[in-house]
C-alpha cells in the first residue's frame, strides 16, 4: 500500500527538479532579452550620434555608423538564436514534467513555451521570414498546447471534481 504513495513522492521529487532547471533557463531568457534591449538601445544611440555629428568625420561617419549596425544585427540575431534553443530546451522540460504530472496528478501542468511556439508557427508567412531573418523563429510542427482539464474529468484521486 505505501509503494503507490513512495512512487508519487519520487514523481513529486522529479517534478521539482526539472522546475528547478525549468526556472533557470526561464531566468536565463529573461537575462538574455534584457542584454539583448540594452545593446539594442546602445546600437541605436551610437548610430545617432554617429550620424548627426556632421562633417567632420565625412566618409568615416557612414564606416562607422554601418559596423554599428552590422555588430548589433550579428549579435541581435546570435542572441535571438540562443533564447530560440533555450525555448526548444524549455518545450522538452514541460514535456517531460507534464508527463510525470498527468500520471502523478492526472493533468498536465505547463504550457507557456509550447503555447508561444504554437503562436509562432502559426503566424503569418511574411513574419515568419522576418523571424528567421532575425533569428527568433524556427519552425517547430511537433509542438502542441496541453488542453486544459475539464470539470468532468476525474481528479487523481478519484474523488470528483467541486
Amino acid at each position: 500500500m505505501s509503494e503507490p504513495s513512495c512512487d508519487h513522492d519520487n514523481i513529486g521529487k522529479i517534478i521539482e527538479l526539472r522546475m528547478k532547471e525549468y526556472d533557470s533557463l526561464r531566468s536565463e531568457v529573461v537575462q538574455r532579452i534584457g542584454a539583448r534591449q540594452q545593446l539594442a538601445g546602445y546600437a541605436g544611440a551610437a548610430t545617432a550620434i554617429a550620424a548627426t555629428l556632421g562633417s567632420e568625420l565625412g566618409y568615416w561617419r557612414i564606416v562607422i555608423t554601418s559596423a554599428v549596425v552590422v555588430v548589433a544585427y550579428w549579435y541581435l540575431r546570435d542572441s535571438n538564436d540562443a533564447i530560440q534553443r533555450v525555448g526548444r530546451h524549455l518545450r522538452l522540460i514541460e514535456e517531460d514534467v507534464n508527463t510525470l504530472a498527468r500520471s502523478a496528478y492526472g493533468r498536465e501542468v505547463l504550457s507557456w513555451e509550447s503555447s508561444r511556439q504554437v503562436a509562432r508557427n502559426g503566424e503569418k508567412k511574411t513574419w515568419k521570414l522576418v523571424g528567421r531573418i532575425g533569428g527568433w523563429h524556427r519552425d517547430d510542427p511537433s509542438v502542441r498546447v496541453p488542453q486544459p482539464r475539464g470539470d468532468a474529468e476525474p481528479r487523481p484521486d478519484g474523488r470528483p471534481t467541486s
